[in-house]
């Protein structure tokens, strides 16, 4: 199934930045360097300005995986649970 992307992204700081630092590597990373790709992720989230609309989309559709509006999978995973 294809995805649509959604117009918001456009406008998100993400946009054109590499996708690893948004979702783990297919090897497995250290504790440190996870955490140190986690922190640059979420601070590019923390200054754009769809980053609201992005969470409520990942949020909706239960991605599994990566940073979304500057939340990891299990930070989403713990929102949806309130």
């Amino acid at each position: 199934m294809a995805l649509l992307r959604a117009e918001w992204s456009d406008a998100a700081a993400c946009r054109g930045i590499e996708n690893l630092l948004f979702f783990s590597p297919d090897v497995l990373e250290s504790k440190e360097v996870r955490s140190r790709r986690e922190r640059q992720a979420k601070q590019l989230c923390s200054d754009c300005a769809v980053r609201e609309d992005c969470l409520s989309t990942a949020l909706a559709q239960r991605e599994s995986y990566g940073i979304w509006g500057g939340l990891t999978e299990v930070e989403r995973r713990a929102l949806l649970r309130r």
